[in-house]
């Protein structure tokens, strides 16, 4: 048989497959389809054929093109579309089921819970797939063989049509904040929506700022945050709260700075004022290896899998949520852009109006836009209304740019000659220069007369290595070493006894319970809206998840447990060594599903 009739039978059986999956993927949809706009419709219609027309024509034709080129037998392109699309189906069907009851897709870890049923029930339905996959190839090829003109380009150019606008249409609703949009595709298995904020604003496609203050208007007006009901159960039961203290609140956070770099060298000021003034958690984690997930799991206490979902949908942080409700002044600044790379525009922020997007001129060294934002908060709070308490947010870039003046009088010599010795050399030296800004915001908080009723957190979204773990591992984002997850956790609190240090394990998911229950007096157990409990409580975490921009990990007191997107899984020791003899603790992965699945509507 020739390869040009092999070829068009294997499309035509992908296509065949694509309306097949995309069948067995409305279950991913159980809970609802939110189209609230003609976009939305067109986008839903596009993205669900574009990427089932993906789904079933790349893997088959990857696998079927050496197949057809070395060996052109009409049996063996046969039996290997019908196994393939049946092994698929079988998987589709068992990762939707598991979708739907923990929001986790099928992967290493996940296949560690599953019971001898799901394997079974999986059986069954390859069994069945094959089945019906032989029976929709014959009639594939009768219909590939029958002397009639078929539409095949005409159908082609419909699919490629329908991907390339799925993607445009992504892209400009994630540069618009239109979540009409947005909260739609990432539901989808295995899908990723095309995002090219900064091309939109250059063509001048997108005004952001006028995007963000336009879409925040349209939600408000419409009340379109309920569509994030149908998707989300958050918080779990309406929040309970009192009158509360009406202390104000300051939030510093140092990109970067790892929790080893708070000591009297690298961080005098910091360190000074932990040692006489505040709360020291000194075995803090954060939830993230990156700044995304860090700055997430810090203002809502969530692990990295709800992300997605409340970026999509711009669902704020109940603490954000609260400030507001009790009419709080918001002094937030970011030195680094707010919606690349943390997204806190559309997620903790996403009801703020105005919002701070950037500190001007972004084109400025990480050092002097680290100082004009102090620069900034200082004139804000000149002009803020005295009666009216406050939060500020100051969010500095100099550490994790390597970033100082070029005069500034201290450098740190490296104490080898290797490149790794060097950077972490200019890191710790660009750790003292922010040190030194952050002294100056506490001294002129405390000449305000302010310090006496304002909580004070001063930590990081993650931490920096350079090579120390075993697994000499560089930068933040390459793994979940201590070095890249250990932050500080400095925190001030009048009418609490300062000079205090913690050595057991906290970690950023206990933020937001502390702040709402202690700030907000809010009555609520912590797990109706996080996963952490309240930093007072001094309870160690016995196991908690971490995330990156594409994987997580299970940290637990003796072994970490890193996830991959191709589904494959390690395990390492503590100093990030593979273990040879892992341990899964089935409770624990147990948990972690029902942890991911809590904040999901069912």
């Amino acid at each position: 048989m020739s390869r040009g009739t092999l070829f068009r039978w294997a499309g035509w059986f992908a296509l065949f497959n694509a309306v097949v999956f995309g069948l067995v993927s409305l279950r991913y949809f159980s809970v609802g389809v939110p189209t609230d706009s003609a976009l939305s419709v067109l986008y839903l219609v596009t993205v669900y054929v574009g990427h089932h027309v993906l789904l079933t024509t790349v893997p088959l034709f990857l696998l079927a093109t050496p197949l057809i080129v070395l060996f052109p037998r009409k049996r063996a392109v046969t039996v290997l579309g019908v196994v393939l699309f049946a092994t698929m189906i079988a998987l589709m069907t068992l990762d939707s089921l598991l979708w739907s009851q923990s929001r986790f897709h099928i992967n290493g870890l996940t296949l560690k819970i599953l019971g001898w049923q799901s394997w079974a029930f999986a059986g069954f339905i390859f069994l069945v797939g094959l089945f019906f996959q032989s029976m929709l190839a014959k009639q594939a090829w009768n219909f590939v063989s029958a002397p009639r003109k078929r539409p095949g380009r005409l159908v082609s150019m419909l699919c490629v049509a329908a991907i390339l606008t799925s993607q445009f249409i992504h892209a400009w609703a994630d540069a618009a904040y239109y979540v009409p949009v947005t909260g739609l595709g990432q539901v989808l298995p295995v899908y990723k929506g095309v995002t090219a904020k900064k091309i939109m604003a250059r063509t001048g496609l997108v005004d952001i700022e006028e995007s963000r203050e336009r879409e925040l208007a349209r939600r408000v007006a419409q009340r379109l945050d309920e569509s994030s009901d149908r998707l989300l159960n958050y918080p779990v039961e309406p929040l309970q709260c009192g009158k509360g203290s009406g202390l104000n609140l300051l939030m510093i956070v140092v990109d970067s700075m790892r929790g080893s770099a708070l000591n009297d060298r690298f961080a005098p000021n910091i360190a000074r004022y932990a040692a006489q003034e505040a709360i020291n958690f000194r075995n803090h984690f954060s939830g993230g290896n990156s700044s995304r997930m860090g700055m997430f799991s810090l203002f809502y206490g969530l692990p990295p899998g709800y992300w997605a979902s409340f970026s999509s949908l711009q669902r704020s942080s109940v603490m954000i949520d609260e400030l507001q409700s009790r009419d709080y002044q918001l002094g937030l600044f970011s030195s680094s852009t707010m919606y690349r790379p943390v997204v806190l525009d559309r997620t903790a922020f996403a009801n703020v109006p105005n919002l701070r997007i950037m500190t001007e001129p972004a084109s400025d060294p990480g050092w002097k836009r680290d100082r004009t934002l102090t620069d900034e908060w200082y004139g804000w709070l000149d002009e803020r209304a005295p009666d009216r308490s406050f939060f500020g947010f100051l969010f500095y870039d100099s550490a994790m740019s390597s970033s100082v003046p070029p005069d500034y009088p201290y450098a740190f010599a490296p104490t080898g000659d290797t490149r790794l010795e060097t950077n972490r050399a200019v890191y710790n030296t660009a750790v003292h220069y922010v040190d030194g800004i952050v002294g100056e915001v506490l001294e002129d908080l405390a000449n305000r007369g302010l310090a006496d009723n304002t909580v004070v957190l001063i930590t990081a979204d993650h931490g920096q290595e350079f090579g120390e773990s075993a697994a000499n591992l560089e930068r933040h984002g390459s793994g979940f070493t201590r070095q890249q997850l250990v932050t500080p956790m400095v925190l001030a609190w009048p009418g609490r006894q300062g000079g205090v240090a913690y050595d057991h394990r906290s970690s950023h998911y206990d933020i937001v319970p502390t702040l709402m229950q202690e700030l907000f007096a809010c009555s609520n157990p912590a797990f109706d809206y996080a996963v952490g409990r309240n930093l007072f409580e001094l309870q160690p975490w016995p196991w908690m998840v971490a995330g990156s921009y594409f994987n997580y990990a299970v940290l637990e007191p003796d072994q970490v447990t890193v996830t991959y997107p191709n589904g494959l899984y390690e395990v390492r020791d503590l100093d990030y060594r593979l273990r040879p003899d892992p341990v899964f603790r089935g409770d624990v992965l147990e948990a972690v599903s029902e942890q991911n699945a809590r904040f999901f509507t069912d």
